[in-house]
């Protein structure tokens, strides 16, 4: 399955709202639905388990949108949603709390030695499997947190009131779970900014090499 299949809407659940909740709720939660699949598949790595939480957490942002005050923001609320539970699912397996939710990746980038050439803007514009599987060498916080802010391109402050977490935390965090990510891409990363470099330096008219 595709990082980027998008959730499914059951929308025959939605008249448990009232008209006017309906309303906000197709304006400011509807339009991120995908980006509670995506995290669910980012975080959780496997498929099934993401397709749960996705739908259970649709259905959490469904029964409690009544309670969320206008003008909060709505993407947020849901991405915090979902992280929980995720995180959730995480304490449940194999009863280990939240032991590796959040390491701090200290010895895996002191491993690494020299800093990479990390662009994040080449892991979102080619968001893929390859990318989401790369993802999992990270603890499942950092996960989310390279996906909201390198992937979805969410400021550091909205991804860290998401994820609960000071915006410095997450500064840091961020920091080290991209070295970690980059070394397990360099390869692939690596030609798509070669490509992309090539690409842009491209001439815009082809050589002209004579007439046959």
């Amino acid at each position: 399955m595709s990082c980027r299949t998008p959730a499914e809407r059951p929308v025959r659940l939605l008249p448990r709202l009232s008209a006017t909740e309906k309303l906000r709720f197709d304006a400011e939660i509807v339009p991120h639905l995908d980006v509670l699949h995506r995290m669910a598949r980012s975080v959780c790595g496997d498929a099934d388990v993401a397709d749960d939480i996705a739908q259970e957490s649709f259905l959490k942002a469904l029964k409690g949108f009544g309670g969320l005050k206008p003008g909060t923001n709505g993407r947020s609320w849901l991405a915090r949603i979902v992280h929980n539970a995720c995180r959730d699912h995480w304490r449940s397996k194999a009863g280990r709390g939240d032991e590796g939710w959040d390491d701090e990746l200290q010895a895996e980038v002191e491993a690494l030695g020299a800093e990479p050439d990390w662009q994040p803007g080449i892991i979102r514009d080619a968001f893929d499997d390859e990318i989401c599987e790369a993802l999992q060498a990270l603890p499942p916080r950092w996960r989310a947190s390279v996906l909201l802010v390198d992937v979805e391109g969410w400021t550091y402050e909205e991804a860290a009131e998401s994820l609960e977490i000071a915006p410095g935390t997450l500064r840091s965090g961020l920091h080290r779970a991209r070295k970690v990510l980059f070394a397990r891409l360099r390869d692939s990363v690596g030609a798509r900014q070669v490509g992309a470099r090539q690409a842009t330096q491209a001439p815009n008219n082809p050589p002209d090499h004579g007439e046959a």
